[in-house]
């Protein structure tokens, strides 16, 4: 193993860049797009490069405004990169945690003087699972979590500055970075920095840094005033909405959306920081006790609790809020994780090795035992998906082997350990079950059905999300609602698309009319074995699991050349191929 060792030493930068691009860009093509999030984000920016739209956003043709923009330029300019393709949707996310990834590194280095702990704090960080789900997942939280860090770091940076020069570039890059934090996702830019900085500069006695506060506010307002004037001009309800419904009702309301208990985020960061949990205590604890890093560790701790308490008061939760507490808990980690190395202290890393194998052996076990249903009734995997099955087994298997391999060459446990989630990345795509492929992922089901889709004049569906990834998939923003209108409430209110949304009691008169114009296809999203029964009666009902397509054919009459367009919506209705449509490869 020693030649392994100085192989490792020796090339630590390259494998490190290497396992990156391998972990993050490798899967990104591998899957279908998850309703609703990433079909949403795909689509608004499908639909500002179409519509050359780059200030007011737009989704399903409708005003859409709950993030401000600078995500969606993100995702537009990587679309317009790379094409239309999964891989573009979730490339922004991947570079930019590949981004926190190399300021962990920096700012580590900064901190303890050391290589090898900043080696081992961005390799930390970008294997925490929840860090490696988030990064290869199309959501805006890895963006802003980029600019948060960025925020935080120069921040700390600038009190250590002792020529005025420097301050000046300091606070100047941290206005920069909280406003293009504020144009990812808003005010919640500004708040995290200021609920971490405050504090630490009350502990360090250096209030007076506060004067230096107008330089970040000069930038922070040269960055993201422009665009703030220009959706306000184009958009005057803008502000309103989104400050008062998407800030103040989701932290404080009673009706906040994803409303969850204020313990939400325990389990969140106990699963989030697989494959390294058991370690935390020990790794910890090494570093609170280095007395001469005191302060970088209360900095750190700072970052790490104070905004995980302010989630937890918030009504509205989801996992992803608190992604930039994982940046300062992998570099705490990174520094006591190599300290138990370095001193030979096994105990704790030996620990964490036998639990990823636990882990890995028993998530295996129940996969293979509820998957094949010797132990269920309702197999997670039919009888045709023995493939699919074995291969989500040896996922958890390749967990188990990185944790045994970690226990069995505890010298080299950051680089076993860190390989534990990477089978899980790269070959899920090919191993989530039809279950969840016709629940969650209805791109399948749209390729199956391209042909009757295509060639429908009106499409409709009974879920937003799944209205999302048709327009995705049939390049198309006229696709209308029925009865649900989901998070498009707001731009279903201010449209002038009267026939956008329809319900049950006018659905059934407007369709006689709309079938003298063309073919109808009405997709929806249900409970198993609960295919809706309230639809007029169709020429053809196609179910698979969760969805079914109602697809009724054009009546053709004389009256017909007469009737009225119904939506005046430009329709990019593609023709109909003879070529029969198989079912794509990557699911």
């Amino acid at each position: 193993m020693s030649g392994i060792n100085q192989f490792l030493q020796k090339n630590m930068y390259r494998l490190l860049m290497l396992g990156y691009a391998i972990a993050y860009f490798l899967p990104l093509n591998n899957r279908r797009l998850w309703i609703p999030d990433e079909a949403r984000y795909a689509e608004i920016s499908r639909e500002m490069i179409r519509r050359g739209d780059w200030v007011v956003p737009h989704l399903l043709g409708l005003d859409y405004f709950e993030k401000p923009i600078a995500g969606y330029w993100l995702n537009s300019l990587s679309q317009w990169l790379f094409g239309e393709s999964h891989f573009a949707v979730r490339f922004a996310s991947a570079l930019c945690t590949g981004l926190t990834g190399l300021l962990i590194f920096w700012f580590a280095q900064q901190l303890f003087q050391s290589r090898k702990k900043a080696i081992a704090a961005a390799v930390i960080y970008l294997s925490f699972l929840l860090v490696y789900a988030i990064g290869t997942y199309s959501v805006l939280d890895a963006m802003v979590t980029l600019w948060l860090n960025l925020t935080l770091v120069v921040f700390y940076w600038s009190l250590q500055a002792t020529s005025s020069r420097k301050k000046l570039i300091g606070y100047g890059v941290v206005g920069a970075a909280v406003g293009l934090g504020f144009l990812t996702k808003g005010f919640i830019a500004l708040v995290v920095p200021c609920i971490v900085a405050l504090p630490y500069l009350i502990y360090r006695h250096q209030l007076n840094e506060l004067r230096y506060v107008w330089i970040a506010l000069v930038t922070l307002l040269l960055v993201s005033l422009p665009w703030a004037i220009a959706v306000h001009l184009r958009a005057p309800d803008f502000w309103h909405y989104f400050f008062w419904v998407e800030h103040v009702q989701r932290f404080s309301a009673e009706n906040a959306q994803h409303r969850e208990a204020f313990w939400f985020y325990i389990p969140v960061i106990i699963m989030g920081s697989f494959p390294w949990l058991a370690v935390a205590p020990a790794a910890l604890k090494k570093a609170w006790l280095q007395l001469e890093l005191r302060p970088q560790v209360i900095f750190l701790l700072c970052w790490a609790i104070i905004p995980l308490v302010f989630f937890s008061i918030a009504k509205g939760k989801l996992p992803t809020y608190v992604l930039p507490c994982f940046a300062p808990l992998a570099i705490l980690l990174g520094y006591g994780f190599t300290e138990l190395i370095e001193q030979q202290q096994w105990r704790a890393i030996r620990i964490n090795a036998w639990l990823n194998l636990a882990f890995g052996g028993l998530l295996a076990l129940s996969i293979g035992l509820l998957g094949s249903g010797i132990v269920a009734k309702n197999p997670i995997y039919t009888s045709s998906e023995k493939c699919t099955l074995m291969l989500a087994v040896f996922i958890f298997i390749s967990w188990a082997a990185c944790g045994l391999l970690s226990l069995r060459y505890s010298k080299n446990a950051l680089a076993f350990t860190a390989l534990c989630p990477l089978a899980l990345g790269l070959l899920l795509g090919w191993a989530i079950p039809k279950s969840a492929i016709y629940s969650k992922l209805p791109e399948t089901f749209i390729a199956e059905n391209q042909q009757k889709l295509n060639g429908s004049k009106f499409v409709f569906s009974d879920d937003p999300g799944l209205a999302l990834s048709l327009a995705w998939e049939l390049k198309r923003d006229d696709i209308q609602l029925y009865s649900s209108e989901g998070e498009l409430a707001y731009g279903l209110k201010t449209s002038l698309q009267a026939d956008k949304l329809l319900d049950k009691t006018n659905f059934e008169q407007w369709l006689i009319t709309a079938r003298k114009q063309g073919n109808v296809s009405v997709l929806t999203h249900h409970g198993l074995k609960e295919v809706p029964d309230d639809f007029p009666k169709a020429d053809e009902v196609i179910t698979q699991q969760r969805f079914t397509l109602f697809y009724y054919r054009q009546q053709f009459s004389e009256a017909s050349f007469h009737e009225p367009q119904i939506n005046e919506a430009p329709i990019n209705e593609a023709p109909i191929t003879e070529t029969p449509i198989s079912e794509p490869p990557n699911q």
